[in-house]
């Protein structure tokens, strides 16, 4: 997602795990600090061989490299997130502290007010915090997000990576 300012996030889910990774262009840790292009030192180390391919991704990639300032991830059933073992001064970021808020607010208005300005409709709260409380999947909830979205495809794919999805009562 592009803030319009040129910075910008990406979130991949995946049956393996999520692999998500942001770009601060202003950040000491911008890869364009240094000619050729290059991540901060640890970015990546340690990203598992199941989600390694997606810095290699083209999707994720701006003129054949991978513009990140932070990485994290987290594999199927990994108990906690991970990233490489990055270190900076005390002058010195990564951008997450403000790229992220969005993700880490925890609070459903935070992304209400964010998919309203961007997909320019209104979005549900409740449908959103159910689905941020974990709660399973249902028509219903997806409909609220979505009044096109195909219920059958969206939970395959929900069940694929993990989440519950109510099974429809038998009629």
């Amino acid at each position: 997602m592009d803030n319009g300012s040129g910075d910008q996030y990406a979130i991949a889910f995946d049956p393996a795990g999520v692999f998500l990774h942001g770009f601060d262009h202003e950040c000491a840790a911008t890869p364009w600090r240094v000619w050729p292009r290059a991540h901060w030192p640890g970015l990546l180390d340690g990203l598992p061989p199941s989600l390694a391919h997606y810095p290699e991704d083209p999707e994720f990639q701006f003129e054949e490299f991978l513009d990140a300032t932070v990485c994290v991830w987290r594999e199927k059933n990994a108990p906690t997130w991970s990233c490489g073992p990055v270190t900076f001064t005390a002058d010195e970021s990564d951008g997450a502290d403000w790229l992220f808020t969005l993700l880490t607010d925890g609070t459903p208005d935070t992304y209400v007010a964010y998919a309203e300005d961007y997909f320019e409709r209104p979005v549900t709260r409740t449908a959103v915090a159910t689905v941020q409380s974990g709660t399973p999947l249902t028509r219903e909830t997806v409909t609220a997000l979505s009044p096109t979205a195909d219920f059958a495809a969206v939970a395959l794919r929900a069940r694929e990576l993990g989440y519950a999805v109510e099974e429809s009562p038998a009629g």
